[in-house]
């Protein structure tokens, strides 16, 4: 059973690595966003707060502008860890969401105190026994935080009016899956004759490629699944984790003038050369009109 899981861990990395590569690739070269004010934008230094901006400025393009690094980091921190926009558009989901990603991101944290393990015990330091520990205990609290998060979610996919109009069975089964994980997890850690032990001797088998080491039965199987999904999720909308930088970065906080970004002044006009395929009330296309003529009318009263 281990020769299976430890094929599976390394296939399931590396099409994880390139999956992710690859679609973060595709999404950092898709063409320029629609550029329009989008206030309030964290770093504007002494005005995000009312939602301002330096445009208020006479002569902005003649100023320096002040950003505040600390403000647009604080608002990070917010929304990854608190995750705040959950908070403020859709409350009734944020009690098991936050629990959900809280549980995940401790999980990340036992693995790294998995791997400063392992490699303690290969140097023979005793502080290798209680960086385990830890991990054990950090890992069953994630695992049970994600599986709340998991279960919370998956009955308001099924029950909320505004969740079931929009649901599909591919969120469905996410959830479903993610549950497995967390649940299989929880009970491989709390049922593990010395926990902290075996899992040290996993991640070195994991490490080492040894076959011929022994994984308790319940612990493969959480392992398989959990490896199985690190090859499903770049396939899947999680990977939002990636596509956030760019929503936020690229997009919402964008507000750097063309003037100052010779090139990408150069991709807008090149876009604003394009022909209007299609037409609306307020888009009076035909005619080979390109967006730049468009752009250029006045809206019909």
């Amino acid at each position: 059973m281990s020769a299976v899981i430890i094929i599976v861990a390394y296939f399931s990395l590396a099409v994880f690595v390139i999956v992710a590569v690859y679609r973060t690739l595709r999404v950092a070269t898709l063409p320029v966003h629609l550029r329009w004010e989008l206030a309030p934008v964290p770093h504007e230094k002494g005005r995000s707060h009312y939602g301002g901006s330096y445009l208020e400025e006479y002569e902005w393009w003649k100023k320096p502008r002040s950003r505040s690094l600390i403000s647009e980091l604080i608002y990070m921190l917010q929304e990854i860890l608190l995750l705040r926009g959950v908070w403020e558009h859709h409350r009734r989901l944020w009690w098991f969401s936050l629990p959900f990603h809280t549980g995940i991101y401790l999980l990340i944290g036992a693995g790294a105190l998995l791997l400063v393990a392992a490699g303690l015990d290969w140097a023979g330091a005793a502080a290798a026994g209680v960086m385990a520990r830890a991990a054990v205990a950090v890992a069953l609290v994630g695992h049970l935080l994600g599986a709340l998060g998991a279960l919370g979610l998956l009955v308001r996919r099924l029950t909320d009016p505004r969740l079931v109009a929009v649901r599909t069975a591919g969120t469905l089964f996410n959830l479903v899956f993610l549950l497995a994980v967390f649940t299989t997890g929880a009970a491989a850690v709390a049922m593990a004759d010395r926990p902290a032990r075996r899992l040290v001797e996993c991640t070195q088998a994991v490490l080492t490629a040894d076959f011929s080491a022994a994984i308790p039965g319940l612990l493969a199987v959480h392992l398989l699944l959990a490896f199985l999904l690190l090859a499903y999720l770049p396939f899947t909308p999680m990977l939002h984790f990636v596509a956030k930088y760019f929503t936020y970065h690229r997009v919402r906080w964008d507000d750097d003038p063309l003037v100052a970004r010779p090139r990408l002044e150069g991709e807008v006009k090149e876009l604003l050369e394009q022909p209007v395929s299609w037409s609306a009330p307020h888009v009076a296309s035909g005619g080979g009109k390109r967006w730049i003529d468009i752009a250029r009318e006045l809206p019909e009263e």
